[in-house]
């Protein structure tokens, strides 16, 4: 019999949600078991998928993604059944939970053992853990002979069980609503059925929202919405909460109150002060979205750039195509998306013109189309097609760019094995890769060879430490190589660009010198060469520049993600880089927009608008202790937390850009996790940063 599992279970959404992003050693170090661990799960989850015809599971360059999709991926997880999902202990003991809550009065053993799929011999075993499960939340359970167990405790204590249960296992409160069994329980007799009842409490959240002008996230929506539900099952089932008091929070109260005046109206429920205070503290957690008509976004800069470069992040994935190199094409189409946040598409004149332009261009635009949910999501509106036509632009320029530019590498080849076999396999390098190979050495000669222009080592033998990245390869340069050689290109070598000479400005202006007779005139065309070339040169500030070790801080402790942010902007805060409302404008976007500041696995850059109290342009970033949720999905546990402030649209551009390459880079974050101290995380950004450049 084939089984779903819950690393099994994680391990579908993680490549569903992700494709062509983890081979089995990544997939190990994510969910921290060994890679045979993750082989086996991978065999057992494709025989699954063959078995209920779901989909294939394939790889590309040992990446896994899934193909010839037949039935929806979350349907299918969300209606697992318990024959096809096997519970863990630690899964049957919140199951268990779940039916004492639902299930009024007593419940059979039988019975539960008949709707997990498992034998009663199994629910005897946990009744002990189940016992010391509920005493955890002050509650207990009561046994009789022949007739079953039930739940027994405040009410109180029983709904914080349940938002518990909520917060840690969602995924089991799904499954547990999707059995077939439960028709089978005798649920309390209410006036509609579960399934209607549920639409209806959508319903009326809904409707709350666009009267207070509120959005919910899509997590906070369902939590509330799970919620409601299970407090409108206890009060008809004839358990009500009483002398509960609200404690002091920031809760919406008006949102919360007529959401509560509703419920009582639709269901004929009686009101209930103790009923709206635990709702009150319990929606205090919730997050919520912006709802307005126009927002002034101009000095929203830095949250439009972090946009733009997850939208770009996730339109070179879906192209397979390493747009995300490209900074002219982040610096540009973030600057054009804050005109049409702010103004929207002013001059269509063009677009028809345009639209012709994109006819060879129809699959490029299909993908852009697919990702401006992130964009829409920020604007709060529907992105028109005039205006994906114009992002497609930007999109398609950057293609035809990189298309003609090449990657180069400079690297150096290691081989113990003979001039003869060094260079054999030289020869074979160099036919199949542009390389810059400056020299062919043994290993013992590798101290002597190494500087800053050196993107990575090519060896035929293991090397020790050493600061600059390696890949080992068969002197036969295998298949296998190969891939692993075309990753470390696309990770380490860099766009060939037009660089200037120093002498270049001085040549021009003497050439131009007997052409132009008018000397004002030569003076301005003078002025203006010497400022092409000065910005030209120019050298933007770097990630190291700003993420010295005098701005960062390891081992933090914080135990929500708002305590997380306040934590990384102490720093900045007393050095005078921000003030105290730049802290809170920080916290309330998150609050407001929710989680898009996590642009990585376990990696947060919470910032505001440059008008919120950011007073000198300034990174600070903490390593947490331990790792906190900032309800972003797969990315959290959140254990990296970077603090930007901005004082204008570019200076921090580039290290905000080369941050973001960074994360790309799964070697860069082992070596982030290895590091000890500030001085080892800021010797690791500075020496990954030189080698993407």
């Amino acid at each position: 019999m084939i089984n779903i599992y819950k690393r099994a279970y994680e391990i579908i959404k993680i490549i569903y949600e992700r494709p062509n992003k983890f081979d089995i050693k990544e997939l190990a170090n994510l969910l921290e078991v060994g890679s045979k661990t993750i082989q086996a799960d991978m065999q057992k989850i494709e025989e699954f998928f063959d078995l209920k015809e779901i989909a294939n599971l394939e790889t590309t360059a040992n990446k896994f993604y899934f193909k010839n999709i037949n039935k929806s991926i979350y349907g299918v997880l969300n209606s697992l059944s318990f024959y096809d999902y096997k519970l863990a202990k630690e899964e049957r003991l919140v199951i268990e939970t779940l039916l004492l809550i639902f299930v009024p009065n007593y419940i059979t053993l039988a019975s539960i053992a008949e709707f997990m799929y498992v034998s009663r011999s199994t629910v005897i075993s946990d009744l002990k853990d189940l016992n010391d499960f509920l005493a955890q939340y002050g509650l207990s359970k009561n046994s009789q002979p022949n007739i079953g167990i039930c739940l027994a405790g405040p009410e109180k204590d029983i709904r914080n069980l349940f938002v518990s249960i909520l917060e840690k296992y969602d995924y089991l409160y799904s499954l547990f609503f999707h059995q077939e069994g439960i028709k089978k329980l005798n649920f309390a007799e209410t006036k509609v059925d579960d399934n209607e009842k549920n639409i209806i409490l959508q319903n009326l959240t809904s409707e709350v929202e666009a009267y207070a002008k509120l959005n919910l996230t899509e997590y906070s929506f369902n939590m509330l919405v799970n919620y409601l539900y299970l407090a409108l099952y206890r009060v008809e089932s004839g358990q009500h909460l009483s002398d509960y008091q609200q404690r002091k929070t920031d809760v919406k109260n008006d949102f919360i109150e007529r959401l509560y005046l509703l419920i009582c109206q639709h269901f004929n429920l009686v009101y209930n002060e103790s009923e709206l205070a635990y709702l009150k503290n319990f929606s205090s957690n919730l997050i919520y979205l912006k709802k307005n008509n126009y927002v002034d976004r101009s000095k929203e800069i830095v949250k439009i750039q972090t946009i733009t470069r997850l939208f770009i992040m996730n339109v070179s994935e879906s192209l397979n195509f390493p747009l995300y190199r490209d900074y002219e094409l982040f610096k540009s189409l973030s600057n054009h998306l804050q005109r049409i946040f702010n103004e929207g598409i002013i001059n269509t004149s063009e677009i028809d013109e345009i639209n012709v332009i994109l006819e060879k261009y129809d699959d490029i635009k299909k993908i852009v189309t697919e990702n401006v949910d992130i964009l829409e999501q920020y604007m709060n509106r529907a992105i028109t097609e005039e205006e994906i036509s114009y992002i497609v632009i930007y999109i398609c320029a950057s293609i035809e760019k990189m298309k003609t530019q090449k990657i180069v590498c400079n690297v150096i080849l290691i081989c113990n094995s003979g001039i003869g076999t060094s260079q054999l396999l030289k020869s074979k390098l160099l036919e199949r890769f542009d390389f810059n190979i400056i020299n062919v050495i043994p290993k013992h000669k590798l101290k002597d060879q190494l500087n800053d222009q050196v993107d990575f080592i090519i060896s035929t033998v293991y090397l020790e430490e050493t600061e600059l990245p390696y890949i080992k390869i068969s002197p036969q340069l295998t298949d296998s190589d190969f891939l692993r050689m075309k990753k470390m290109i696309s990770d380490y070598g860099h766009l060939n660009s037009i660089k200037f000479d120093k002498n270049e400005y001085a040549e021009i202006v003497e050439k131009l010198k007997p052409v132009v007779n008018d000397n004002e005139l030569f003076d301005v065309i003078k002025a203006s060469v010497k400022d092409f070339f000065a910005k030209k040169n120019s050298v933007p500030l770097s990630l190291s520049n700003l993420l010295t070790e005098e701005f960062i801080q390891v081992d933090i402790n914080a135990s929500t993600w708002q305590e997380a942010i306040q934590k990384a902007s102490e720093n900045l805060l007393q050095k005078g880089y921000i003030n105290e409302n730049y802290v809170q404008s920080m916290i309330k976007n998150v609050e407001q927009n929710g989680p898009y500041i996590v642009i990585s696995e376990g990696f947060a850059i919470p910032h505001s608008a440059i008008d919120e109290g950011s007073i000198k342009l300034g990174f600070n970033l903490i390593k947490l202790k331990d790792p906190v949720v900032f309800n972003a999905g797969i990315l959290d546990p959140i254990k990296y937390v970077c603090v930007m402030n901005a004082v204008d649209n570019e200076k921090h551009l580039n290290a905000l850009f080369n941050l973001v390459n960074l994360l790309q880079i799964s070697e860069f974050k082992e070596a982030l996790n290895k590091a000890k101290s500030s001085k080892d995380l800021a010797r690791v950004i500075e020496i990954f940063e030189k080698r993407i450049h």
